[in-house]
């Protein structure tokens, strides 16, 4: 399955991009993004990260289905 992965923030400064596609074999957000985190040496922990699914929050735990939209979003912070 096809999923269109978008980065944001520090996550897209160190992957390089905004987004990108991604042939998955397993559903689950967290595989995607062990698989993306260490491609592009991510710092956080996916238990610290919000997760949008077609551009809405979603639960950690939503499966994801061919063509789906997912971005990760890093913590905020603020000043």
């Amino acid at each position: 399955m096809q999923i269109k992965v978008i980065y944001f923030a520090q996550l897209a400064d160190l992957a390089g991009k905004n987004e990108e596609t991604r042939e998955l074999t397993d559903s689950s957000p967290a595989a995607l993004y062990t698989t993306v985190s260490a491609a592009y040496n991510f710092p956080h922990e996916f238990a610290h990260l919000q997760v949008a699914i077609n551009h809405q929050l979603s639960a950690h735990e939503t499966e994801l289905q061919d063509g789906d939209t997912i971005a990760f979003l890093p913590p905020m912070t603020g000043g």
